[in-house]
Parts: structure tokens; C-alpha cells; sequence
């Protein structure tokens, strides 16, 4: 028993201590182990189980002003997160889109790279207000198994970024995801008040969606599949892949069978 648990002692020091970046040590819930799964799993209690036995015999809640305005600053941050990303790379004349290194140096760069993930990170965690309000306005049809994996997963994934990869070949997926969310979240605020833009903004999401899962697809699978070492973690290039391919893989089988009860329903 003793050498179990020395094992296990051995294993968190070199995983939260030892293997971490210790530049991130003072950020809020980086530094723990156990607050972000904890969210994670209150999330998925509280969605998939407390949530709809709370709204199993209520009416579903009117929150159109309150999700308006939720919209509204997601637009802002992702837009102001985007911006940021896309000037940095913007300068830095020796970013490579084959394979890209994460700089864990204390400069002015490799700071900025730490704090727009870490920047990231928050926002995954605001993000799960979107089941929420699936389950409160009684939209349980949206709670999708996609749904709820992409949340959990993308909020898994960014803080285990900032742990061990802040920056580096991971920031492509920012700069697509943060585009592709002001979009979203545009789109969710015209619907919600009947926009006639609704649609064109509901025909342009799928596109968009589909073309960063393709694009960061082969982002991270080129290095992954022909072995390109450039310094960034050989492990996260075929994580950043297999995610990439599962969702596109599930998102092109929920397009199709949409497209096909759209035709049937034509016929």
C-alpha cells in the first residue's frame, strides 16, 4: 500500500509540479487539481440530471433578455480574444503553420501566448452557460451527446493547455473557435428576436464549422502523422487531431441526416 501511494505521490508532483509550466502557478484554478474536474462534473450532473428533474414540472423560463445580453459579451469576448491572436501572429514573423514550438520564455511574447489561453480557458467556463439555459427555457432535445462532449472536453483541453502548452501550434484553434463563436453567438441573438439575418447566418455557420474542423484536422495531423518534431509535444498533436476528425466525423452525420429529412419532407 505505502509503495501505491508513493507511486501516485510521485506521479501528481511530476504532473502538476515537475512537467507543468510554472509560469502559470499564480492564475486562478490552474493552480488546483481538483476545481476544474469538479465543474466539469457539476456540469454534467446538473444538465443531464438535477436540471431537468428541477424543470420536469415547471414551465420553461422566459430569458430572452438575460441571454441576449449573455450573447452580447460572448461576441465581445471571443471578438476581442480573436483580435488579439490574430495581431500577434500578425507580428511575429517566425510563426510556422507546419509546426509551431510553445514559447516558455519570460518574455514580453511568450507572457502574451500564456495569458490570451489562459484567456481562452475562461471563456470555456462561461461557455457551459449555454447548456444551462437549454435545460431552463425546457430545450432538452438540445442537450445533445455533441453538445454536451464539445463543452466538456474543450474545457478539459484548455486548461490542461494552460498547465503544459500555453500557446504555440494550440493557436490556430483559438484564432478559428473565437471566429467561429462570434458568429454563433450573432446568430443566436438574431434568432432570438426572429431576425430575418437569422438565416443567412444559420446557412453561413455550417460552412464555417466544417472548414475549421477540416483545417485544424490537417493542422494537427500533418505533424502527428509525418513526424514533425519542432519542440511542441508530439502527444497534443495527435489529441488536437483525433478531436478534430471525431467532431468533424459527427457533425458531417448530424448535417447529413438534416439535410436528408429536409429533402424527404420536400419529396
Amino acid at each position: 500500500m505505502e509503495a501505491l501511494l508513493s507511486k501516485i505521490t510521485h506521479g501528481y508532483n511530476y504532473f502538476m509540479v515537475e512537467s507543468r509550466d510554472s509560469r502559470n502557478s499564480g492564475l486562478p484554478l490552474i493552480n488546483s487539481s481538483w476545481q476544474v474536474p469538479a465543474i466539469v462534473a457539476i456540469y454534467l450532473l446538473t444538465v443531464l440530471k438535477i436540471g431537468p428533474r428541477f424543470m420536469e414540472n415547471r414551465k420553461a423560463y422566459d430569458l430572452k433578455n438575460v441571454i441576449w445580453s449573455y450573447n452580447l459579451f460572448q461576441i465581445l469576448a471571443n471578438g476581442a480574444l480573436f483580435f488579439a491572436e490574430f495581431y500577434l501572429i500578425g507580428i511575429r514573423t517566425d510563426f510556422n503553420y507546419v509546426c509551431q514550438p510553445v514559447d516558455f520564455s519570460p518574455s514580453k511574447t511568450g507572457y502574451e501566448e500564456l495569458y490570451m489561453t489562459y484567456a481562452y480557458f475562461l471563456i470555456k467556463i462561461v461557455e457551459l452557460t449555454d447548456t444551462l439555459f437549454f435545460v431552463l427555457r425546457k430545450k432538452q432535445s438540445h442537450v445533445t451527446f455533441l453538445h454536451v462532449y464539445h463543452h466538456s472536453i474543450m474545457l478539459t483541453m484548455s486548461y490542461l493547455a494552460v498547465l503544459f502548452v500555453p500557446g504555440g501550434h494550440i493557436y490556430l484553434l483559438g484564432l478559428w473557435n473565437t471566429l467561429v463563436h462570434v458568429v454563433l453567438y450573432q446568430f443566436y441573438n438574431l434568432q432570438l428576436f426572429q431576425s430575418p439575418w437569422a438565416a443567412r447566418f444559420k446557412s453561413l455557420l455550417p460552412k464555417m464549422q466544417l472548414a475549421q474542423f477540416v483545417h485544424l484536422a490537417y493542422h494537427f495531423g500533418r505533424p502527428a502523422i509525418l513526424g514533425i518534431d519542432c519542440g511542441f509535444p508530439m502527444v497534443w498533436h495527435w489529441l488536437g487531431f483525433s478531436q478534430a476528425f471525431f467532431i468533424l466525423i459527427m457533425s458531417l452525420n448530424i448535417y447529413i441526416n438534416s439535410f436528408m429529412q429536409k429533402s424527404k419532407k420536400q419529396a
